[in-house]
């Protein structure tokens, strides 16, 4: 290793003891037990680092061409020993991952299969995660802010919770007192993890349903229907790209958020409903203008600087945009 390479691992050492210092204050003063920590705050130690009760987790975030160069594993092995130090933790409490481009169904690989499930608390609601099998963890951090605002606002309502993942956001709706949850997601696995989520929280399949199916066909189905439900509250989080083998049509969120969106607004949405629509798509662009959501009778807000929390320095982590009645005069 370079001199250089030592130089950046020294000043990656000196600001990780001081991050720990600041989030674990700040994480206790918040009553938040699992948080980010690191996010590529040094450009050349380009890696995430985050804390679970149990554990951590560093995702390298280096590029595919990058992680192949020689002595990227020795790199990441002294990273990854740094991480341990610091947090004076053992190595089967440290879970290294590298994030790469995936397409279609791989988003919901395994990594291994060691069963590492585990319950943590956030807002006093137990959510059940995985810190070895998969990718993502089963709890997305970025949108804490996000899935408190959708309990406050889902008192008395019907929600519907597309691309559902693990349920999270239909457990914080039924926390907020939602007259029913409908969860839909394409993978059965997230699907039998979002009804143990429920389940834990004590919120029974009578009044929160889970649906396992491929969302476009699911919409364009019930579409059809002409007896189908209406909702007050729209949540969707849409994946960046699928093509799934699975899946009814090939999902772009840039190239086919328009015509999901009008359809939900005209279709599945009860009069004074609103929908909140989020993407970790860097580059996306809202492609229906202010002036169409207006002439609709609607506003579209976008929420994405007051979603972000205050561990996350990535303030492109996600997009947020919250689709409304305009207010009456």
């Amino acid at each position: 290793m370079t001199e250089r390479g030592f130089g950046a691992l020294t000043m990656f050492e000196n600001r990780l003891r001081k991050l720990k210092k600041e989030r674990e204050k700040w994480a206790k003063r918040e009553s938040i037990t699992s948080y980010r920590i690191y996010s590529e705050d040094i450009p050349q130690i380009p890696f995430i680092l985050d804390r679970y009760p149990n554990g951590l987790v560093l995702y390298d975030k280096s590029s595919v061409r990058f992680q192949l160069e020689e002595g990227h594993d020795e790199r990441f092995d002294r990273i990854a020993g740094i991480v341990r130090d610091v947090f004076q933790i053992p190595d089967e409490q440290l879970f290294l991952k590298h994030r790469k481009k995936q397409k279609g169904a791989e988003q919901y690989d395994k990594f291994a299969i060691e069963g590492n499930f585990e319950w943590v608390k956030e807002s006093n609601l137990d959510f059940r995660i995985n810190l070895s099998d998969y990718l993502d963890t089963g709890l997305f951090l970025d949108h804490r802010i996000t899935r408190d605002w959708i309990r406050k606002a889902a008192k008395g309502k019907s929600v519907l919770n597309l691309f559902s993942y693990t349920g999270a956001f239909s457990v914080y709706a039924a926390s907020g007192g939602a007259s029913k949850t409908k969860s839909v997601d394409l993978s059965k696995t997230y699907c039998d993890w979002a009804s143990k989520n429920l389940e834990q929280n004590g919120f029974k399949r009578t009044n929160h349903q889970i649906v396992n199916a491929d969302i476009l066909q699911w919409v364009e189905e019930e579409t059809k229907n002409l007896s189908r439900e209406r909702y007050d509250l729209i949540f969707l989080d849409p994946p960046t790209f699928s093509n799934s083998k699975k899946m009814f049509e090939e999902w772009d969120v840039q190239t086919k958020h328009r015509n999901l969106l009008l359809l939900l607004l005209t279709k599945f949405l009860t009069d004074n409903g609103e929908i909140w629509f989020s993407t970790n798509f860097r580059k996306f662009k809202m492609e229906i203008a202010d002036e169409e959501w207006n002439q609709r009778g609607y506003q579209c807000i976008n929420k994405t600087k007051e979603s972000i929390p205050a561990d996350f320095r990535d303030e492109k982590i996600h997009q947020l945009f919250l689709i409304q009645p305009e207010p009456t005069s």
